[in-house]
């Protein structure tokens, strides 16, 4: 798992989990993959449309790499 040096977007995010259907139903999709992981909860929450590298690689820790 490499760091990455910058902020990566939540929809782009959501797109690598979900690369075949619509951006916004992606990130639909990947806000309750979040919800139902005690330890991502609040980044689905949260109000910025990105996420920092560390976010990522927490992410990437318990959901897989897409």
């Amino acid at each position: 798992m490499e760091q990455s040096p910058k902020t990566t977007g939540r929809m782009e995010l959501a797109q690598r989990y979900f690369p075949n259907i619509l951006p916004h139903s992606a990130w639909k999709k990947f806000k309750s993959l979040l919800e139902e992981e005690p330890s991502l909860c609040r980044l689905s929450t949260q109000r910025r449309r990105t996420y920092t590298p560390a976010e990522v690689n927490k992410i990437y820790r318990y959901l897989g790499e897409p």
